[in-house]
């Protein structure tokens, strides 16, 4: 027992801080999911998110921050997202890192794939009333906040992989989170989702992301090696 207690805490001591952060973070993200879909899907309590829109409704709505809105939102459309990672790919194809083309293809493509079929596992209808034209398909969790956090996080990753000055790194991996983040707002802003919805949305897209990632990078250490020992 004790050389068990042993090695564990000297495996921990060797575990990057990064990645024990990271592994908080998503264990964070899978609990607060969890939370979610047991309050609002199984015990239906929606008094947060009715008490977030009568908020809104009465304090911050405007007609020119609904337009500025409706723009926001556009920019984790499926119609943008497609064109956004095509573009991403092909660069990385034009820069001959098929690996990283590849990886950026299935994060993307995974991405959606989670999202459609919780969708179709929840069946939470969307919000009456939406302040942009209406959408027939489900609404948990919201596709723009889980798609938008992946796309917009996996951005963050390849400049933060890339050869470029530390300050500009971190503002501007600091501004696309938060750009992520306001996509969210404008999905609750807009009616077009709760706020429990892009809550659950944020958590989805972080785990993909980072379990993306990380399974990837020791998928392409190991092939790394593998090619070296040949």
């Amino acid at each position: 027992m004790q050389s068990s207690k042993t090695f564990t805490k000297a495996y921990f001591k060797k575990l990057p801080l990064r990645l024990i952060l990271l592994l908080i973070f998503f264990i964070g993200a899978v609990f607060l999911l969890g939370l979610i879909i047991h309050e609002v899907i199984w015990e239906k309590e929606e008094a947060v998110d009715n008490y977030i829109f009568n908020f809104l409704a009465g304090n911050v709505i405007t007609p020119g921050l609904t337009n500025f809105m409706k723009v926001v939102t556009y920019f984790a459309s499926s119609t943008f997202l497609q064109l956004a990672y095509g573009c991403l790919v092909l660069l990385y194809l034009f820069r001959m890192d098929y690996k990283r083309a590849a990886e950026i293809a299935v994060i993307g493509g995974g991405g959606f794939l989670v999202n459609h079929f919780m969708k179709l596992s929840f069946q939470r209808n969307r919000p009456l009333n939406p302040l942009d034209a209406p959408l027939s398909n489900f609404s948990f969790p919201s596709g723009h906040a889980t798609s938008g956090f992946i796309f917009y996080g996996l951005m963050v990753y390849l400049i933060w992989k890339a050869n470029l000055p530390k300050t500009f790194k971190y503002i501007a991996g600091s501004a696309l989170i938060l750009f992520a983040l306001l996509i969210g707002f404008s999905r609750v802003y807009l009616r077009m989702h709760y706020p429990t919805d892009v809550a659950a949305g944020f958590c989805v897209g972080f785990a993909w992301l980072s379990l993306s990632v990380w399974l990837m990078g020791k998928i392409k250490k190991k092939t790394d090696q593998e090619l070296q020992g040949q």
